[in-house]
């Protein structure tokens, strides 16, 4: 992407960056002090990003991942955003605030496909010994042969509170860090990208097609950097999508991106990328039942 595009994104009312860090980021030679993790190039593929890059980054895990059935009905997303304009950068929160419909920044479908998620909602993932909350990614872009299909994941941000904080930074993301107890972060500083994902949606592990319909990345977090939260605590996920080149401009031009929980694991293997989860992601009954008593109360 060039500067003028990244300026033009920083300057679009809906998906303001938090702060001029994040064109400092794209200009060249920047990319020299970037860590990008590549899961183009190599395929399957993860990793993390080095210690000290950014808060709770050397325990976090990025990995490819080929599962179906997805699409919106049995996705089940807790999170569902999408940039109304190609080559801008986009960028969403989960809430059920701030619709319906269009939401804050580039919310989509409030509060059906985005909503609030508690942490007590999310299954616990034993990996290697290793406890995980994890968190996975329909990208919904098209497939082999066309230019958008790649799409670079530009930084998360997860946010715990005991209390509903969404209204106090509606669109304007350089407040994002009123969500609440920051637990995880691709990136140290708020607006940098320089820790980046790139993914294709085109690649498949087991064959499936591309688009809606099959899920591409998914996110181990530790669970150890929650200490202290409770159950019932609002879980606030942030995250931006195309501030890096891509053959398309880096930006999602197609469909909705959509990232759930994983509320129900059978399997995970210790070892290798492909990873086989069973009874992914229906927050469903728990999710709605949580709801119902929450409007009861």
């Amino acid at each position: 992407m060039g500067l003028r595009r990244a300026i033009g994104s920083l300057l679009t009312s809906r998906r303001v960056l938090p702060s001029l860090v994040a064109a400092v980021a794209l200009l060249p030679g920047s990319k020299a002090a970037a860590n990008e993790l590549d899961f183009v190039t190599t395929y399957p593929n993860s990793g993390s990003f080095p210690v000290g890059t950014s808060p709770g980054g050397a325990g976090a895990i990025y990995s490819t991942i080929d599962t179906l059935p997805t699409g919106t009905g049995v996705f089940d997303p807790f999170l569902t955003y999408q940039g109304s304009q190609a080559g801008l950068i986009e960028q969403g929160f989960n809430t059920s605030k701030g619709g319906p419909g269009q939401g804050f920044m580039d919310d989509k479908r409030v509060d059906q496909w985005t909503h609030d998620l508690h942490l007590g909602d999310l299954a616990v993932i034993n990996k290697g010994g290793i406890l995980y909350y994890a968190f996975e990614l329909d990208a919904n872009e098209t497939g082999n042969g066309n230019n958008n299909k790649l799409l670079s994941i530009d930084d998360i941000r997860i946010f715990t509170s005991p209390t509903d904080t969404a209204e106090s930074v509606g669109d304007d993301a350089s407040l994002v860090g009123n969500l609440g107890t920051l637990r995880y972060a691709q990136n140290a500083t708020l607006g940098s990208v320089a820790n980046w994902v790139l993914i294709d949606a085109s690649r498949s592990e087991g064959g499936h097609t591309s688009g809606s319909g099959s899920s591409d990345m998914i996110l181990f977090v530790p669970t150890s950097l929650f200490a202290g939260a409770s159950g019932s605590d609002f879980l606030y996920f942030y995250t931006v999508n195309g501030a890096h080149d891509t053959p398309d401009g880096g930006t999602s031009e197609s469909g909705y991106e959509e990232w759930r929980a994983v509320v129900n694991v059978e399997t995970v293997p210790d070892t290798g990328n492909t990873l086989a989860l069973l009874g992914l992601g229906l927050l469903g009954l728990g999710f709605f039942a949580h709801r119902k008593t929450a409007k009861n109360a």
